[in-house]
């Protein structure tokens, strides 16, 4: 009779197995997910900066190789999406705090861009990041503006867009070419194929 008791629940009204693995799966999922990016030195919260963030280290080595310096700082960066009064701020990256063994930095981009776009973007601000991470005595905000005075340029515009680095700007144009070259040579071997 136990036989007949258990086929009974499995045809009636039941929970769905698959369902219940699914549901599980996902959990575990968002929970590495999550153990990783509390392991990580780069870090969100936005599910669609996550998956950019991974297609683009995939995509671009300067990316990737900017991942792995921030990785063996002391330096914990958060990404975060952003509106920006400017129509040319794209991105920004400002000093949060410092404590005995870690400095926090805030990214903000403009996740409204194109994610062809975005992902340069978010190599020109780690590249901001690697620099903090290069600079010891970089402590608060105060600190991050003299360093970029320092190793930067001034260029016009309100005090966010205030200072730049050739760096940065080099870090974001050599990561548009590897993610274009990338998909390029991904339609062409999608194109082959058929």
């Amino acid at each position: 009779m136990p036989g007949h008791t258990n086929r009974r629940r499995q045809s009636g009204g039941s929970i769905n197995t698959n369902a219940v693995v699914a549901c599980i799966c996902a959990v575990l999922v968002i929970s590495l997910r999550s153990a990783a990016d509390e392991a990580s030195h780069v870090r969100t919260e936005s599910a669609y900066i996550h998956s950019v963030l991974t297609e683009a280290t995939d995509r671009s080595s300067t990316l990737s190789a900017l991942v792995n310096r921030i990785r063996t700082s002391n330096v914990i960066a958060h990404l975060e999406c952003a509106h920006f009064t400017s129509l040319t701020l794209q991105g920004r990256t400002l000093f949060i705090v410092a404590k005995k063994d870690v400095r926090y930095v805030r990214v903000q981009i403009d996740c409204q861009l194109a994610r062809q776009d975005l992902m340069p973007v978010i190599g020109h601000e780690l590249q901001h990041v690697a620099e903090i991470a290069a600079a010891a005595e970089v402590v608060d905000q105060t600190s991050f503006a003299r360093l970029l005075q320092t190793i930067g340029f001034s260029r016009n515009g309100t005090p966010e867009e205030e200072h730049e680095t050739e760096a940065a700007l080099l870090t974001q144009e050599r990561v548009t070419q590897e993610v274009s070259k990338r998909r390029r040579a991904s339609t062409f071997v999608a194109t082959r194929q058929h």
